[in-house]
Formats: C-alpha cells, sequence, structure tokens
C-alpha cells in the first residue's frame, strides 16, 4: 500500500482495529479511489497532460529545512527575509497525500515524503520544490505577503487546501496563531511558580526579536544567531502547547550539571504577543552541538569502522551515568531514551537531550509501560457513546487512571510512565537502556525498522538479532528486557503474528514484499494483516492484567537496577 499521513496515522497505532471496524479504511479497497489499481488514462502520470511543467527552484525565494507529521507540514523558509528573520515556528500545512490527484503523488514523491525524516532529503522532495514554487507565485500575486510573515505570531500557519499540477492554482490560507502566544507565562510569572529555583540558575532573558534563523531543524528545534553568543545555538520553542516546552526548562534549571546532561539554558527566550502586548517565555536556548545525534552517527561510523567497542562501551557507561544522575537528583526519570536523543560533542562524550516527557516509540518499551499506552489510544479514539464496550471494557477499565490522583497536562499526556511506582519507573529505564545499550553496539539508527519513520541509514536487522554485539553485552542487554519475549508468549492468544513492514514509500505484510505494488490484493492483505496483529497486541494488553507482575506492581523484578548495569559495563571493559 503506498504510504501516506492518514494510512500510518492508523497502522502505526492500535486505534486501528477501530478504524477498520468503523470502515474508515475501505477507500483503500476502492479502486474508484484511484488508491489502488492503476488510474484511467486521463488521470495517469504518464499522460502528458498531467505532468509537472518543471520543478526547478534554482531562482526560488523559498526553501524547505524539513518536515514533520508524515510529510504534512514542511518548513519553509522566505530566503528574502534572510539573514534578519527571527524563527518564528511558522508550518506549511499541506493535504493528506491520499487527496493529491493520482498523476501527481509519483512526480512529487508524496509517498516517499511520508516516513523522511531527514531535512536536506524531504527538501529534495518533488513536493517541497513543488511547494517553494506554489509559495513563489503567492508573492508574485501578493506583494504584501512576506511582509505579513514576518507580523504574524508564533507557531502560525500557511494552509494550502490542495494541492494541484499547476502551483500557481493552489490556494493559500494564513492562519494567524495567536492562542499559543496568549498561553505563554511572563518570565516573572515563572519565576513566582518556581520559587525553589534560586536567582543564579536563571539564566539571562532574551529578545526572540534577537534571534536571527539560520535552519529549521526540527518543529521545537533551530538553530538561530544571536549578537549575545558566539557562533550558532539552538533555540527551542513551544508547538501547540507551552507545557512540555515548561516543563523541560524547569528541568534543565533545576537539575544539578552533570557531563553528560544537556547543560542549563544559556537563555530565556521571551517574545512580545502580536495579540495583548504580553512578554511571554516562548522557548529557550541550548548549546549547539554540531557532530549531532546518535542516530545518524552510529550506523555512519559503523559502516566506515571507525566504532571501537571500547567507544561503545564509554558511550553506553555515559548514558547509564546521566541516568542514574537523574533519578538521584532530581527524582525522575527520562521516558524517551533512543539514539536521536543523545548528541555528540567535540570531545566524543555523548549528551543526553530532550527532556519534555512525551514517552518513547512502541518498540522501546517495557510491557509495563507499552500496554497502557494502547489503553490509552484505544480511550482517547472511542467515542463516549462506545466507552462501554464489551470488547474493551477490561483493557480500559484495568489501566484506569487511578483515582485520587491529580495530574497536569505533562503527566495527562504520558500516563503510561507517570503512573508507574517509582521502581517500575526504574525497572522501565533499565529496559529502554538494554535497548539503547544494543543499538549502540550494533550501529542501528533504531531498535528496528520502523515503519513511520525513515532515517538516513535505517536498520537492516531488529533486536534480538547481533552481528557486533559480544557475547558478554548481549547476555547484559537480555537481562535488562528480562521477561519481555517471554511475558509477550505467556499473554499472547496465538503464536506471533506477522506484522505490516515499510520498503521506501510502501507498506507490506511481513515476509511478503513481493506482492504487487498498488493492487488491491496487496492493500487488502495489508490491512488483513495489520488487524491481526493488533487483535493479538490487544489480547497480550488485557492478559497482563492477569499477572502477578501486574497485580502487585512490582513489575521488571529480573531486571538489573541502574547501578548494576553500570558495574555490569564495567566488568565488560574489564
Amino acid at each position: 500500500m503506498e504510504l501516506s499521513h492518514s494510512l500510518i496515522d492508523a497502522v502505526w497505532r492500535p486505534k486501528f482495529v477501530l478504524e477498520l471496524e468503523r470502515g474508515n479504511l475501505r477507500r483503500w479497497l476502492d479502486p474508484t479511489s484511484h488508491l489502488v489499481g492503476s488510474p484511467p488514462w486521463q488521470l495517469s502520470p504518464m499522460n502528458p497532460k498531467n505532468r509537472v511543467d518543471s520543478l526547478d527552484i534554482a531562482h526560488s525565494g523559498w526553501r524547505v529545512d524539513g518536515g514533520t507529521i508524515c510529510g504534512t507540514r514542511l518548513f519553509a523558509t522566505p530566503i528574502r527575509l534572510l539573514p534578519t528573520l527571527p524563527p518564528l515556528g511558522i508550518s506549511i500545512l499541506l493535504p493528506d497525500q491520499t487527496t493529491f490527484p493520482p498523476a501527481l503523488r509519483s512526480t512529487l514523491d508524496a509517498a516517499a515524503s511520508v516516513p523522511l525524516r531527514s531535512g536536506p532529503a524531504i527538501a529534495n522532495l518533488g513536493i517541497a520544490r513543488h511547494i517553494c514554487r506554489a509559495l513563489d507565485h503567492q508573492c508574485a500575486i501578493d506583494s504584501r505577503l512576506l511582509q505579513v510573515y514576518r507580523s504574524l505570531p508564533f507557531g502560525s500557519e500557511l494552509v494550502f487546501d490542495a494541492v494541484k499540477q499547476n502551483p500557481a492554482e493552489m490556494e493559500l490560507t494564513v492562519m494567524p496563531n495567536y492562542t499559543l502566544e496568549q498561553s505563554t507565562k511572563t518570565l516573572s510569572a515563572l519565576r513566582g511558580l518556581w520559587p525553589d529555583i534560586p536567582s543564579e540558575n536563571w539564566p539571562e532573558a532574551v529578545d526572540h526579536a534577537s534571534l536571527r534563523l539560520v535552519r529549521q531543524i526540527h518543529d521545537t528545534v533551530c538553530l538561530v544567531e544571536t549578537p549575545k553568543f558566539d557562533g550558532g545555538v539552538i533555540f527551542k520553542s513551544a508547538v501547540g502547547s507551552v507545557d512540555h516546552i515548561y516543563h523541560e526548562l524547569r528541568f534543565l534549571l533545576t537539575v544539578p550539571p552533570h557531563p553528560h546532561v544537556m547543560p542549563r539554558p544559556l537563555g530565556i527566550v521571551t517574545k512580545r504577543s502580536a495579540f495583548g502586548g504580553k512578554r511571554g517565555v516562548v522557548g529557550f536556548l541550548l548549546r549547539f552541538f554540531p557532530a549531532g545525534t546518535l542516530r545518524d552517527i552510529l550506523p555512519e561510523r559503523q559502516r566506515a569502522g571507525t566504532l571501537s567497542n571500547r567507544l561503545k562501551l564509554n558511550w553506553c557507561r555515559q548514558v547509564t551515568e546521566a541516568l542514574i544522575h537523574i533519578r538521584e537528583t532530581s527524582d525522575t526519570f527520562v521516558s524517551d531514551l533512543r539514539p536521536d536523543n543523545v548528541l555528540l560533542d567535540e570531545s566524543e562524550s555523548v549528551i543526553l537531550c530532550d527532556f519534555e516527557q512525551r514517552g518513547n516509540w512502541h518498540e522501546w518499551c517495557a510491557p509495563e509501560v507499552l500496554f497502557r499506552q494502547y489503553a490509552e489510544n484505544i480511550r482517547a479514539n472511542l467515542p463516549v457513546s462506545g466507552m462501554d464496550s464489551l470488547q474493551y471494557r477490561q483493557l480500559l477499565a484495568g489501566y484506569t487512571q487511578q483515582s485520587g490522583v491529580t495530574e497536569n497536562r505533562v503527566q495527562a499526556a504520558n500516563r503510561p510512565w507517570f503512573l508507574l511506582p517509582i521502581a517500575a519507573q526504574n525497572k522501565a529505564t533499565v529496559y529502554s537502556l538494554g535497548l539503547f545499550i544494543y543499538t549502540v553496539f550494533e550501529g542501528l539508527s533504531n531498535v528496528r525498522p520502523n515503519i513511520a519513520n525513515q532515517w538516513p541509514i535505517d536498520p537492516d536487522i531488529e533486536f534480538p538479532m547481533i552481528r557486533h554485539t559480544p557475547p558478554t553485552v548481549m547476555d547484559l542487554v537480555r537481562r535488562c528486557t528480562s521477561c519481555a519475549e517471554d511475558l509477550g508468549q505467556r499473554c499472547a492468544a496465538q503464536s506471533p503474528c506477522a506484522r505490516v513492514v515499510r520498503r521506501g514509500g510502501w507498506l507490506y505484510p511481513e515476509g511478503q514484499t513481493d506482492l504487487e505494488r498498488g493492487s488491491v490484493t496487496a492493500a487488502r492483505v495489508v490491512l488483513d494483516v495489520a488487524f491481526s496483529w493488533w487483535s493479538n497486541e490487544l489480547d497480550k494488553a488485557e492478559k497482563f492484567l492477569q499477572t502477578d507482575e501486574w497485580r502487585s506492581q512490582q513489575m521488571g523484578l529480573e531486571r538489573p537496577s541502574l547501578q548494576e548495569v553500570l558495574q555490569g559495563l564495567d566488568v565488560v571493559s574489564g
């Protein structure tokens, strides 16, 4: 099946069973939708009248730095406003790829845009070039567009409701986002909320207008320049809501310094609201680490043969030390440990980053976290009238929020971690750490190929397969992930099911990647396999509620402690 945001959004999560039951995925089996089968000649990409006349952007006034939300949100920068443009967090919103004319989907690399997470790779896609040309046309017909762009509130959007063959026919809607700036708090208000933070821990305020955008790296991360600091620095900003960014700011201001934890912010960025004049905190400045993350470094250097086992051990020890430091000094946990949240500095030491506490991908989660994630996803997508559904009653009742527990928005968004007892949080951290150690020694960007995310070098094996990990290290990894496989078998209603896998911009049933692309037969098999997989996973989640681990809330007892992992790494290093 050809990838699209809507397809990935359904297949990647357990709500797929609801989407299928409601009939929301039937259009993928309907030839008249032109999502399967060959389109008629009048809609075919082979028909000369359907071809895009040009994708040349050599003289464009716009550039694409990257994108997110499965190719439906691009980071596009008006080059003419550089180098004095501050980072405004303005995104270009596109419709789902299934709405593209059939003839354009291949020309514009629509399916390829869905999993890509590399900014340069996204910028080279046909859709990125097409959007730059559409934006050039909008600037040509509206000389005030760039002036309006510069004056928009932070986090606004430029929306193309439809992608058309002729970029000049694509209508643009400017959507100012006043809500985000209105929801920000002033610096003095934050100081009042956090009176326990010593005044010397607060960095100076930096006016947002003094920042100069270099490039957008992520939806919340920009490389910027500012007269206050030499060289480039990172601007970490709020997107959608300020809750997670304030949570991370508080953590960075309170955690004692550690050589392998992101240093304290260099400055707190304030911006005068475009509506009301309030000067609110929209983010903070961090040190820039040009080498990037282990997500890209590990596979590149593994291929180049420049990763010694000693260096791998050092990185694993440093991350373990950072996790111990965070738990012992800040009484909290790291819920999203994986290679793309670990940076490398100039001395080849690693730096743990990203403390928004949004949780992790399924493949990185211990069963006690994963199964509650499943329940939360089903609950969020079940209509109120369906909350008493017999099919999911036991699942939702078993993983319900604990009575009497009050939670803020960050905690509510990550209940699978915040509702665990502290001892269980530590064991869940060890589980993710074991998988991290595995990716380091195997030189992988992720613990397994991911259907929703494609990196410059995707994994070509997955846990627990080994090629480079020494037996002593793999023994430690298995102890960290203890009981995961046995528990899955005990909770499963049947033998392990085949999964849906991605090959480039297409989904296939596992083991059947030779099926004809775009055929109704292939689409039907993909949907059937996905349904069987998720039905089996939800059955595991229900049966996990009957285990001693869940009843006692003492999960992962067979896993070592963080300190014991550190000792195990010391033993390996000799």
